[in-house]
């Protein structure tokens, strides 16, 4: 197996990150609907501009190439890329379904232990889907570029 040190890092920095953020800005969200609105209307067009992504990388019209091994490579990144998207939109999902959770169980047990708990997991995922969306436009800037160089070779090849 191959290890991606750089990707290992940043997966367990993020992660220590995020942990963080949500012990010490917990107490900065509890009770305040401003900051529960924001991360919600966020993550809402998060996950909106996502599923637009994935559609738009799983066209398979997009990587007609010379054979048929050519596309069977393309088709195992273009895999290994969606199933990575489709994590990020889970992640997406459970902040806003623990946001959602957060405020009905709030209405009950409004200093609760367990609402702080809850939103210390939202806050501390959405940290994490942030930042892991700040990496989407460069991904998706080198896989337009990789299919224009692509297309330019094929062409000076004829």
């Amino acid at each position: 197996m191959n290890f991606d040190a750089k990707r290992i890092s940043f997966f367990v920095i993020t992660t220590c990150a995020s942990l963080a953020v949500a012990y010490f800005g917990q107490p900065l969200i509890h009770d305040n609907k401003d900051a529960t609105g924001v991360i919600v209307n966020v993550f809402s067009i998060l996950a909106g501009f996502l599923v637009a992504i994935m559609t738009l990388l799983g066209d398979p019209s997009m990587f007609g190439g010379k054979s048929w091994r050519s596309d069977a490579v393309k088709r195992n990144n273009v895999y290994k890329r969606l199933v990575r998207h489709k994590w990020l939109f889970v992640t997406y999902l459970l902040v806003l379904g623990l946001v959602f959770v957060s405020t009905l169980i709030t209405k009950k047990y409004p200093d609760g232990d367990l609402v702080i708990w809850i939103e210390r997991s939202y806050l501390a995922l959405a940290f994490y889907a942030f930042v892991m969306s700040l990496i989407l436009p460069s991904r998706l800037m080198s896989l337009q570029l990789a299919r224009f160089d692509e297309i330019v070779n094929e062409r000076k090849q004829k």
